[in-house]
């Protein structure tokens, strides 16, 4: 496995957020046509370019000429649509990600160590500071988020700053800076809004099509057409989920070997992560945060079935381990015994030793 190489990473990741932002309107165009071609083909086509005044493409009338005729006729207000949303992401796409995990942002004067770490590490960079941000939990998990200069942030649980010792949290800090210096970020914010669009529109179908489709059973007791509705609206949304598992493919779980071969590059400290990331398997569920947005955490726990396990956003945090112990670091004693004698969902006692003011 190439860790390095991070230049042409980088260009990488450009590369695929800039593809995702011009396929986001053909994945919405797509999932119209399904869901026209769908309706048709358990309704009478015909009655549907009838109700909804559509012009033939095809002229046959078919399922597939409906399909084709509603994307001709809707595409402007499909491209609205995505245009409308992608302005809403790149504007406010660090308020939804904070509003989302419950982050709040933190001051110099509230924790100075914390960004006497993050400057440090941006000066040996060249970088601008991120903003930096706190999720008041036990938990122990962080993230980098934005797309730019202006919402770069880094963000930290409370338990995470009671856990980790100064070299470990400089090693997480320097992990969630390598994200953002190799655009995993706007990548990852890409494929989360974009899902959230395909998610909120299949889900605002499928309760208007329900609703609809139960008032015009119980007005005209016809069983059978209720049950149509209701199926091409469970088709639509599974369409939908289809889409944001390819979007979701598009993001390598390489990633989290990238970033913490990048926190090993700024810190020339491979134990430092190793001992963090022992510890923060240890307690790393953030229980209100949703799924998509777990993507960005240093840690997302794997599934428990092994056929799930395909569709993890992260590695296996021993796999990770392995690497970095590839990379030249060790797997401290103290920490290997603490981790073997501990439940997985214990909370680690902070460790003392070279700790500084964290909370």
């Amino acid at each position: 496995m190439a860790l390095l190489g991070l230049t042409t990473y980088r260009q990488d990741n450009n590369i695929k957020s800039t593809v995702l932002l011009l396929l986001f309107p053909l994945l919405l165009l797509t999932l119209l046509g399904f869901i026209f071609f769908f309706g048709g083909a358990f309704t009478d086509p015909r009655q549907l370019f009838y109700a909804l005044d559509l012009e033939s493409v095809l002229g046959t009338g078919s399922a597939l000429d409906l399909a084709l005729s509603a994307i001709v006729a809707y595409w402007p207000i499909i491209l609205g649509i995505a245009a409308i949303w992608m302005l809403i992401g790149y504007f406010f796409n660090d308020a939804i990600i904070h509003l989302g995990t419950g982050a709040q942002p933190v001051t110099r004067q509230e924790q100075p160590e914390l960004y006497n770490l993050v400057e440090n590490l941006c000066i040996s960079r060249g970088l601008k500071t991120p903003q930096l941000y706190i999720v008041d939990t036990d938990a122990m998990n962080a993230y980098a988020s934005g797309i730019d200069d202006r919402s770069y942030a880094i963000t930290v649980t409370r338990g995470l700053l009671d856990a980790l010792n100064k070299d470990e949290l400089e090693a997480v800090l320097a992990h969630e800076l390598t994200h953002i210096m190799e655009r995993d970020t706007r990548l990852l914010i890409v494929t989360i809004v974009f899902v959230g669009m395909i998610s909120f529109l299949t889900q605002l179908l499928w309760r208007s099509i329900r609703v609809a489709a139960f008032s015009r059973g119980r007005s005209r007791d016809k069983g059978g057409g209720v049950m149509i509705f209701l199926l091409v609206a469970a088709v639509a949304s599974a369409v939908g989920y289809l889409l944001a598992l390819v979007l979701r493919f598009a993001i390598s779980r390489r990633r989290e070997y990238q970033a913490d071969a990048g926190s090993v590059d700024l810190t020339k400290n491979p134990d430092a992560l190793i001992s963090a990331l022992m510890k923060i398997s240890r307690n790393p569920e953030v229980p209100h945060v949703g799924s998509e947005v777990q993507q960005l955490f240093i840690e997302n726990p794997p599934s428990h079935f092994a056929l799930a396990q395909l569709f993890d956003t992260h590695p296996p945090i021993d796999k990770r381990i392995k690497v970095l112990e590839e990379l030249g670091g060790h797997v401290p004693a103290s920490i290997e015994a603490a981790s073997a004698a501990a439940p997985s969902t214990a909370p680690v006692a902070p460790d003392n030793h070279r700790h500084g003011p964290w909370g």
